[in-house]
């Protein structure tokens, strides 16, 4: 009787659990289990791990009774997960601190340390990637000389899907994909970089053992079994970062395949058989669950974080008229956002909420409602949220087709995916067509449990996701409206670069 595979995507708002069915190749049953995010100072954020246990545990008992399989019947857990983020765990895996998140910035001086000692050309080249405070690398570097008694202490560094992992078997690990966002992976040779390392003071002891994503790392420990909700003895597969997992959960398996993810963060991926690397240094590489290929990427910090900002902050009244319906606030909101023509009322919003990733690089970046007037009301900010995403994300994807990436669809997932509005305004500034896939919200999960099951023998290869993914919806570009967000886009490129001189004058202000 074929199985299942049970996996977990432990993302930034929570953990996705999914029961993939593999004898429908469909998902049997999902839940979500969600935990917080502090920020004990502006542009610092952290997690507690044991929330991250506690979802993988009421996730994983809610799913198994849910829909009444058996725990023999799993035949493996896999994982995708949140990346960039840094956890200390000591001799016993027990976390010496809460872990430091991927969008956490706390890391700036370092990242100039680095800079300065190993150069961003030569950082780029070797890893693929910018010098950044959002990368591992940064901070470690900031727990060593901040926290030097945690350095000390800690045994590993690892990333939320790969604690989890160690927690069911005993064993340190993470996959090349993560490994590749970590700042310390050497891209061209699949191993981390260990001269760059050494350079830069970290001991490599520190750092887990890389594997393929599709590697079984370990069997659930009977002593966990029960705690966990799961059988002895179960297969353990490591699987990926939530951006490699995206991608084959969207079906972006082969060169020529394109997607897009909205969630707290959004980024635009490709795939690829060799890193990319733009001489201009403005897109980043990391590896694809396929060991044998890579995922050229641009990502923005503050995408789905921008419209949650603007829901707490903002939109109370939205908040409440959708408690009160039993509605979703942004459902709300969305409304709100049709009533407004295209352009907000003349304001472009720069969603810079915490620095900003690729292609702009700086860490310094802030948000920005630009245009402001007495006339304008609530519901104009709320549709300039969207666009503004929409046109930092034009400007991932331009960077993207000039280093010679032919894009036509692309695959929209991830929460905000399931906004028609917000879909309908990414096609039209983009001017490409967007599909949305028939589980947007459970991509990452899928392309877990793909991993899974390849790693088990069962599917041969990722090449089978491009035929498990099913596209149920696509929004087509509205030429006209291309045009006028084409002027709209113009003018957000000219005022990130007015503003770019006064984002670092203001970083140098002592608090």
């Amino acid at each position: 009787m074929v199985g299942y595979i049970l996996s977990h995507d432990l993302g930034t708002t929570g953990d996705k659990a999914v029961l993939f069915d593999l004898g429908e190749n469909a998902i049997a049953a999902s839940t979500f289990v969600g935990y917080p995010t502090t920020y004990p100072w502006p542009t610092w954020a952290e997690q507690d791990p044991r929330n991250w246990l506690r979802a993988f545990v009421l996730g994983t008992r809610h799913i198994l009774r849910a829909s009444k399989v058996k725990t023999e019947r799993i035949e493996a857990v896999s994982f995708s997960g949140q990346m960039l983020g840094c956890l200390g765990v000591d001799g016993r895996g027990a976390p010496l601190a809460p872990s430091i998140i991927w969008m956490d910035q706390r890391s700036v001086k370092q990242a100039q340390c680095i800079r300065e000692r190993i150069g961003e050309r030569a950082y780029y080249e070797i890893t693929g990637n910018r010098i950044s405070p959002t990368y591992t690398v940064s901070k470690i570097l900031w727990v060593k000389e901040n926290k030097p008694r945690l350095y000390r202490r800690a045994r590993k560094f690892l990333q939320a899907k790969d604690y989890i992992a160690f927690i069911l078997t005993g064993n340190y690990c993470t996959d090349y994909s993560d490994a590749s966002l970590s700042g310390m992976f050497d891209i061209t040779k699949r191993r981390w970089a260990y001269p760059m390392i050494e350079e830069l003071g970290i001991d490599v002891d520190k750092l887990p053992d890389a594997h393929a994503s599709t590697d079984v790392v370990g069997e659930v420990l009977e002593d966990m079994a029960a705690k966990v909700g799961l059988s002895g003895g179960t297969p353990v597969i490591i699987g990926g970062g939530d951006g490699p997992c995206a991608a084959v959960g969207a079906g972006v398996v082969r060169p020529g395949l394109a997607y897009i993810y909205l969630g707290a963060s959004s980024w635009i991926a490709v795939c690829s058989d060799k890193p990319l690397l733009d001489p201009k240094m403005r897109i980043f590489n990391q590896w694809h669950l396929d060991p044998e290929k890579v995922s050229p990427t641009g990502t923005m910090q503050a995408a789905g974080n921008s419209y949650r900002w603007l829901r707490d902050e903002i939109c109370a009244p939205e908040k409440g008229r959708a408690a009160k319906a039993g509605k979703s606030p942004y459902a709300v909101m969305d409304s709100e956002a049709e009533r407004v023509k295209l352009g907000s009322g003349k304001i472009v919003f720069l969603p810079y909420l915490m620095g900003e990733r690729s292609p702009r690089w700086n860490q310094n970046a802030r948000g920005v409602f630009f245009g402001l007037a007495l006339g304008h009301t609530r519901k104009d900010l709320i549709r300039a949220v969207l666009e503004g995403v929409g046109y930092n994300l034009k400007t991932i994807l331009n960077a993207l087709e000039e280093t010679g990436n032919d894009i036509g669809r692309i695959m929209a997932i991830g929460g905000g995916a399931r906004s028609k509005l917000w879909r309908q305004i990414l096609s039209d500034i983009l001017g490409k067509r967007l599909a949305i896939s028939q589980y947007p919200e459970e991509a990452t999960s899928v392309g877990a449990a793909i991993s899974g099951a390849v790693g088990i023998g069962f599917y041969r290869d990722f090449s089978v996701a491009e035929k498990l993914v099913r596209t149920v919806d696509e929004d087509l570009p509205n030429a006209k409206n291309y045009r006028r967000y084409a002027a709209y886009h113009d003018i957000f490129e000219k005022l990130y670069k007015c503003l770019e001189p006064l984002y670092d004058g203001l970083a140098t202000i002592d608090d």
